[in-house]
């Protein structure tokens, strides 16, 4: 019964001095690229005089909405664009398929044309994870409700 207390108090030992230091690393690490990614996208929107009505992280990416302004804000650290909605009309959900497994899942946003303004990938196969994918298509699907609410307006 000794044996056993013992193994479980070096079992815990390395589990406090290795295992839990990476986890909190880790964790403050990805807060702080949450961070600045988020502070990049207010400096863009505040150099195009743009008041963000919503944002919200997609895996490593970031999309925003700016309502008065009708212009939606999408990227990374590295790139972020500035899409001028004033001329859209309408907004669906492409989820293509490889087989069986997904392949992709892109926000399109159209005109009164029906000519494609702007695409918002939400999930690439073999890029974003997998596991998070029925989150990244109901993200997908909030967007564009909340996008075809705004363009019936």
């Amino acid at each position: 019964m000794n044996h056993i207390t013992e193994n479980a108090l070096v079992a815990g030992t390395l589990l406090a001095v290795f295992i839990i230091p990476v986890v909190i690393i880790t964790r403050r690490s990805k807060q702080k690229r949450f961070a600045a990614l988020n502070q990049r996208l207010q400096a863009i929107a505040n150099e195009h005089h743009l008041s963000l009505s919503r944002s919200e992280f997609i895996g490593n990416k970031i999309i925003g909405w700016a309502q008065s302004g009708k212009a939606l804000l999408f990227g990374t650290q590295e790139t972020l664009t500035v899409n001028d909605l004033n001329n859209a009309t309408r907004c669906y959900v492409l989820k293509s398929m490889n087989g069986t497994a997904v392949k992709s899942i892109i926000l399109q946003i159209a005109d009164q044309a029906n000519r494609q303004l702007c695409s918002i990938p939400f999930y690439q196969q073999f890029i974003d994870n997998e596991l998070k994918l029925k989150q990244l298509e109901t993200q997908a699907k909030d967007w564009e409700q909340l996008l075809n609410s705004q363009f019936q307006k």
